[in-house]
């Protein structure tokens, strides 16, 4: 490969792991110092890729999650073609997921050998899983590896970072918080509901305004008469993708779930306090700058389990994350 090399990146469908894979856009950027990079997202992550400045180009591909799409498929890969791309790294593990760089001809194709594709992919990697670090895993397929040089920075608009805090009411006279409850994955990475409300109590001592974000309006937490404060708000269900990055980039300081949201605040250089239960702080980590945050993970025996419930029905891993511990540890990243 030389320094015009033409890459094509098909992107991972979760948050967390979209913004993980900057890091690979970056060692390219280092590695071939004119090369272009393309990228293939789902619609609903557009937004954030276009917050990646390594990307030039954005292919939306809508397809939904358990379809084969192959005439959409087909329709994108002849499109793809006619920009004779020399490389595609293909960072998802399914099949489908490796079909467009085939059809397109592309003349590298770099993937992990999984689920039979070994006849899509030219250039193949064996994977055990959790053995590596996510980040490591998709550089290890570009002979990279991390280190904060390359660690992920989305690019924060500041004329939109106005706009959408003056939408929200984001009152910069007091300490701003927000706090992530969700993590789609399962409850199992979720840390209870009234440990959440018993934390926005502290901060509510302080006076310190509080806000809840996240997809999910339905959240328990609307129902558990914590919102009965002007200081103390729910976003939940209430703002875009790309309205919840720029809150996050706003904020004093973040507490989440190991979760996507979690990944975007990592990448905003926001205060960052992240609680990991059934998923491991050694193979998603937040990749930020220590001295903005730190992962609060118990390691138990049973512990990472990587499951979406808890197998032993007991939920200790996170159960045993106090309030007080998390509000303890928040506090030199407030003063």
């Amino acid at each position: 490969m030389n320094s015009k090399e033409k890459f094509l990146i098909i992107a991972p469908s979760w948050i967390g792991d979209l913004i993980i894979s900057q890091s690979l856009l970056k060692h390219l950027r280092k590695e071939y110092l004119d090369c272009h990079i393309d990228m293939i997202v789902r619609p609903e992550l557009i937004k954030l890729a276009k917050m990646m400045p390594e990307v030039q180009n954005i292919y939306p591909l809508d397809i939904e999650h358990k379809e084969l799409g192959l005439v959409k498929r087909y329709i994108l890969a002849k499109e793809i073609k006619k920009y004779s791309y020399s490389t595609s790294i293909i960072l998802p593990n399914s099949f489908k997921s490796a079909i467009i760089p085939w059809l397109a001809n592309i003349p590298l194709r770099i993937g992990y050998s999984r689920e039979l594709r070994f006849f899509l992919l030219n250039k193949k990697y064996s994977l055990i899983k959790h053995k590596d670090s996510m980040v490591n895993r998709y550089l290890k397929l570009a002979d990279g590896s991390y280190s904060g040089s390359i660690r992920p920075s989305l690019l924060i608009n500041r004329d939109l970072s106005d706009l959408i805090g003056r939408k929200y009411l984001i009152n910069n006279s007091k300490k701003n918080i927000v706090l992530c409850p969700e993590a789609e994955y399962g409850a199992a990475k979720r840390w209870p509901a009234d440990k959440w409300i018993e934390l926005a109590n502290f901060y509510y001592e302080k006076n310190y305004n509080i806000y809840f974000l996240g997809k999910d309006k339905n959240l328990d937490i609307e129902y558990r008469g914590v919102l009965k404060t002007d200081s103390i708000i729910s976003l939940l269900g209430k703002t875009s993708l790309e309205e919840a990055t720029y809150l996050l980039s706003l904020a004093d300081l973040v507490i989440t779930n190991d979760s996507g949201l979690m990944h975007i605040a990592a990448s905003v250089n926001t205060n960052l306090i992240s609680i990991f239960g059934s998923s491991s702080p050694f193979y998603t980590p937040p990749l930020i700058n220590n001295q903005f945050g730190e992962v609060v993970y118990k390691a138990l025996k049973c512990s990472p389990c990587f499951k979406r419930e808890c197998p032993l029905q007991h939920l200790n891993c996170l159960n045993d994350i106090s309030a007080e511990e998390i509000f303890s540890k928040s506090t030199k990243y407030l003063n």
